[in-house]
């Protein structure tokens, strides 16, 4: 059983909304499988652009209805020189893109929603994709790597089986898009809400904004979700004064949120009779890992939880890295077109590439990360990339480091660099939100004995406050 069998749930149900209509789960079937009639015969390889809309999600579940078409979820705002590296390592045989998009070799099969779906020209002359594979999702978030995680049917199942039960979900549950749909934090909400029978309001709205706010309280929402940046607007501006009378949740994944925010937000949610429920995942895990169940939060703050139903978490014990194993983990990692034809590389294992800890309770708490990568604002960023592309473009080594929300860039030389020229290019690349970026002059770099950059020794700098720039 899976969540796009939406067959299972009644028929005139209501599966999604936005400002215009609703659509029931008999509607949304119907048109997912007229959806997937675009993309051709055979098993094929796409990238699927996710706004939150109805045609962008009925092509998704299409896909997987199907099981013959294989999307990448992309985007709505993907970089177009990325966009058309990705195209040139993985040849898809179709595209579904923003309409008005074109790209050389392929024809215009479809048009409607907002979306263009564009079919190649000439087939491509590669091995099918395996038949467990279902979506590929980027490994860094809006960064455009080519590197692309593999996620099998039963992987996204179970997982969004496994979300369903330990938030104890039902089919009056009522999700909101507050995170983009590319993102496997946002689709998983999709994904968890179908399970069950319940129902999604697509906006691309910020929360921010009124129109966000007035369709939450219309159609009646029941949960909010977000990653530390959403719960920092929504302190700002005032979750209780909207009266979201069927509001019952609060949910948080995407990177740490901070001990005093989560104070914060329990106090909040004391108040107006909310669970609050802090994760922890990776898009290798598609992409819940962990949960902290919301009656033990209070006593946990700091920790990532336990793990969801059907996973298990371990440390392991000569490097102190955390390892999960569930149904969920992902088959492993693509590169090119020829790497979907792969079966199951991870056997359902999973290195997360964190240090943790487990406490006396078996709760798990992070103490670091193995690898040189932080999040912002949800997404995944490899500060070598970053480093690598600010280098190109200032034509001087840099060096990157940082924290969670905080990407700081250190820039040597005499001549200085403003530090909004520095800001601009992480934006146009990476569309990261400046506040979450800073710099710092130096007159060098810091080296180890070696020649290498001493990151730890600029791990240091960037936490101390006198180099805020």
């Amino acid at each position: 059983m899976a969540f796009w069998e939406l067959e299972r749930q009644r028929a005139d149900a209501i599966a999604l909304v936005d400002a215009q209509r609703s659509w029931t789960y008999g509607e949304l079937a119907r048109l997912s499988d007229s959806a997937a009639a675009v993309l051709g015969p055979g098993r094929t390889v796409g990238f699927l652009c996710m706004p939150s809309t109805v045609d962008a999600v009925a092509l998704y579940l299409g896909a997987l209805r199907s099981r013959r078409h294989v999307p990448l979820l992309v985007q709505p705002d993907v970089d177009a020189t990325l966009l058309a590296a990705l195209v040139a390592h993985y040849r898809p045989d179709w595209l579904a893109l923003p309409d008005g998009s074109e790209m050389a070799g392929y024809a215009v099969a479809h048009r409607g929603g907002g979306l263009v779906v564009l079919v190649r020209d000439e087939p491509v002359h590669a091995q099918a994709p395996h038949p467990d594979l279902a979506l590929l999702l980027s490994t860094s978030g809006s960064t455009g790597s080519s590197k692309l995680v593999r996620l099998s049917y039963e992987g996204l199942a179970s997982n969004a089986r496994a979300i369903a039960q330990y938030l104890a979900l039902r089919e009056d549950d009522r999700a909101i898009t507050t995170l983009p749909l590319a993102y496997s934090f946002g689709m998983s909400i999709l994904n968890s809400h179908l399970e069950v029978g319940g129902s999604i309001i697509l906006t691309e709205e910020s929360l921010v904004g009124r129109g966000f706010w007035d369709l939450a309280r219309t159609h009646g929402v029941t949960s909010l979700s977000g990653v530390p940046a959403t719960f920092e607007m929504l302190r700002r501006v005032g979750l209780e004064r909207f009266q979201l009378d069927r509001l019952r949740m609060l949910t948080q994944a995407g990177g740490r949120l901070r001990d005093a925010m989560i104070e914060t937000f329990l106090d909040l949610c004391g108040r107006m009779g909310l669970e609050f429920f802090v994760m922890y995942g990776q898009t290798e895990a598609g992409p819940r890992i962990s949960y902290v169940p919301a009656a033990r939060l209070r006593e946990k703050v700091g920790s990532i939880g336990i793990a969801i139903p059907g996973g298990e978490l371990r440390i392991d014990a000569d490097t102190g890295e955390l390892i999960y194993r569930g149904p969920n983990v992902m088959l492993g990692y693509a590169e090119a077109r020829g790497d979907l034809a792969l079966g199951d590389q991870a056997n359902g294992e999973l290195r997360t590439g964190d240090l943790a800890r487990r406490d006396e309770d078996g709760f798990f708490h992070l103490t670091g990360r193995a690898k040189r990568f932080i999040k912002v604002s949800g997404n995944r960023v490899n500060l070598d990339e970053v480093e690598s592309m600010l280098s190109a473009e200032l034509q001087r080594l840099v060096a990157c480091s940082g924290r969670d929300d905080d990407l700081v860039v250190f820039v040597p030389g005499e001549s200085p660099v403003e530090p909004t020229r520095i800001k601009q290019l992480i934006q146009q690349r990476y569309k990261l939100f400046p506040g979450h970026v800073r710099s710092v002059a130096l007159d060098a770099l810091p080296l180890l004995p070696t020649g290498k950059t001493d990151y730890q020794a600029l791990r240091s700098m960037s936490e101390a406050q006198d180099v805020r720039a």
